[in-house]
Order: C-alpha cells, then structure tokens, then sequence
C-alpha cells in the first residue's frame, strides 16, 4: 500500500475459483492451507488467510485489519500486503481505490 497507511475500507473481491476440498474455515469463510507452505512471511500468511475470511462481505475495514494481525503497527501491515501483491496472492484493480482481486494460493508460484 503506498502511502503506508491502512485505507478505512478495502474492498475485496473474490478470485480463487471453486472451494478446495482440504479449505480450511466453514461456509463461505474459508482459505487454502497451501498459503502456510508458500515462501512468504508468517505475517503475510496470516494477512491472507484473514482477508480470506472477509471475501464473502467483499470488504474489511481497517479495525478488522488490525485484529487479524494483533500487536503490529500499520506499517508492517501495509508491507503484508505489498508482499502478498509481489507473491501474486493479491492484485490491486486499478482505478478503484484500496481494492485487491484474492487470488489462489493453490496457483501462486506457478
């Protein structure tokens, strides 16, 4: 996030594909296990698997942020999501705002 600071909103929208059979969560909550395998930080992993959590409502705001990663500032929250953009596990939709397309874990690195 580029000026490092965390948005009061960002918008999320769902592009993962079709629920795996081993998704960790229940319903519509749900994320891949594969991102506790991936060669991101166990911050970044964390940051995923909460964003993955707040896909069905397509948005988190920034309190609800701050709980998934307890106890760091919003800098290095906002680096979480750099990382996960460099890993391809998000992508910013231009001209939107604070808004990132969820990509697969299961494809990242591939």
């Amino acid at each position: 996030m580029e000026n490092r600071g965390l948005p009061e909103v960002v918008r999320l929208r769902d592009a993962r594909g079709g629920r795996p059979e081993n998704a960790a969560g229940i319903g519509q909550f749900w994320y891949e296990p594969e991102v506790w395998t991936l060669p991101i930080s166990p911050t970044a992993r964390v940051l995923y698997a909460g964003l993955c959590s707040f896909l069905a409502p397509g948005e988190v705001n920034r309190k609800d942020l701050r709980g998934t990663l307890k106890d760091h500032p919003d800098e290095a929250i906002a680096e979480a999501f750099d990382e996960l953009v460099a890993q391809g596990l998000l992508h910013p939709i231009p001209a939107s705002g604070a808004s990132f397309e969820v990509r697969s874990a299961r494809e990242s690195g591939r």
